[in-house]
């Protein structure tokens, strides 16, 4: 069997906004909705360990944001399975920027039209069934630290690729690079455009990071 290459969103984010930046042979996996997991974050960390258990081996994961956060905590819960982790503006520090300023930058991000209709009324849905639960979510992710996790996994030898962006103001360069170094991962810097959310809006870029980091000696 083939073994799988899968892409975990960040949060809130459906499948569909990166599905136009995966090269071929890859899979965006679908997050459990805020509603369903109470926005617990462990209980997306289970989520996905019972997904990878179910997909052919090796398994090569990467995650945009906290999609990467899980990507680490996968990679501990399932050794034997995941190979390769490509991190992409991973959350998995405590994060500097205010939950009310991402707020505010997320909402310019709407007015910009970043988003396409059918993705942003999924997202509006997602979050107005569960309010609460996609703050507690939020909050979570603002505030973790897996410095302990990351550590591990550098002690295992997962080769990892940590891709920080320079106009990011959410998971900073400082940030990406800090936590490129726990993990014991290459490290690659963009320059682009739209922050956080540039692995939504220039998706040929995200194909190029992809395909590239999936390579036994990461990226080029």
């Amino acid at each position: 069997m083939t073994p799988s290459r899968l892409f975990v969103p960040g949060w809130g984010a459906p499948a569909s906004l990166y599905r136009s930046g995966l090269p071929p042979g890859w899979e965006v996996l679908e997050l459990p909705s805020f509603a369903a997991t109470g926005g617990d974050f462990g209980r997306y960390r289970e989520w996905l360990r019972a997904v990878i258990a179910a997909r052919p081996h090796p398994v090569t994961l990467a995650g945009h944001s906290m999609g990467g956060a899980l990507g680490v905590l996968a990679a501990i819960d399932e050794p034997e399975s995941v190979e390769r982790l490509i991190l992409v503006s991973p959350a998995g520090l405590p994060l500097a920027k205010p939950l009310r300023g991402s707020t505010l930058t997320g909402l310019g991000q709407i007015l910009r039209g970043c988003y396409p209709l059918a993705a942003f009324r999924q997202m509006v849905t997602n979050m107005v069934s569960a309010p609460r639960a996609a703050f507690r979510l939020a909050r979570e992710v603002h505030d973790l630290d897996l410095t302990p996790e990351l550590e591990q996994v550098r002690a295992r030898a997962i080769p990892c690729t940590v891709v920080g962006c320079s106009s990011d103001r959410l998971t900073t360069c400082a940030h990406c690079r800090r936590l490129a170094a726990l993990v014991g991962a290459d490290y690659r810097e963009l320059e682009a455009p739209d922050g956080h959310i540039w692995a939504v809006t220039q998706p040929r870029r995200l194909e190029r990071v992809l395909a590239s980091g999936a390579l036994r000696d990461g990226l080029r």
